[in-house]
């Protein structure tokens, strides 16, 4: 028995799509970026300024160094009249002498500290926040020390110190803005 041949099926015609329904997604915080926070650079820039200071006051001490001498001799030989020429002479070499092997010291270490937070490591971090507060105290400490010498230098002993350490203050207080430790942890 022979069927008849039916004709070939034809496919059933697609079905419409249905509409999407509306919808948004809102993030619940934005989305991290890579890029350096404000605070990352206002931090380095008061760093390189406080240099800029030191320097300064370097080379303020350096072309009035006779005068900044007498006032400090005058300075210890009126704190201790007992003292023998030879004395006072020793102390305020010592004196001078130590106080730029200390900033050398300091800036030394900034910069290395510079470099590791900029490398985005935590011990640049912790570099800068120490030697920052030795920098700061040490700059409140050359003012007093240098005070009696402040008019040899045109007044630079007398503001200049405190400039070095108001930005190195500035320098450290940066480094713990909103944004600074989220930016450091994030690695490139």
């Amino acid at each position: 028995m022979t069927t008849p041949e039916q004709p070939p099926r034809r496919p059933a015609p697609p079905r419409p799509v249905p509409p999407r329904p509306e919808f948004a997604v809102t993030p619940l915080r934005t989305a991290p970026t890579d890029s350096t926070p404000k605070a990352v650079t206002v931090s380095l820039t008061a760093w390189i300024g406080s240099f800029v200071v030191l320097a300064g006051i370097a080379g303020a001490v350096a072309l009035d160094l006779r005068a900044v001498r007498d006032a400090l001799e005058a300075s210890v030989a009126a704190e201790n009249p007992a003292d023998s020429a030879q004395d006072i002479t020793d102390t305020v070499n010592f004196t001078l002498i130590a106080s730029g092997a200390i900033a050398v010291v300091l800036i030394l270490l900034a910069l290395l500290g510079i470099q590791l937070f900029r490398a985005r490591k935590m011990a640049g971090l912790v570099t800068l926040v120490v030697i920052g507060l030795l920098s700061a105290a040490g700059g409140v400490g050359f003012w007093t020390l240098l005070s009696d010498a402040g008019d040899a230098t045109a007044g630079v002993l007398q503001w200049a110190p405190l400039a070095y350490s108001a930005l190195v203050a500035v320098g450290v207080l940066a480094l713990f803005a909103p944004g600074v430790s989220a930016w450091l942890h994030r690695r490139r």
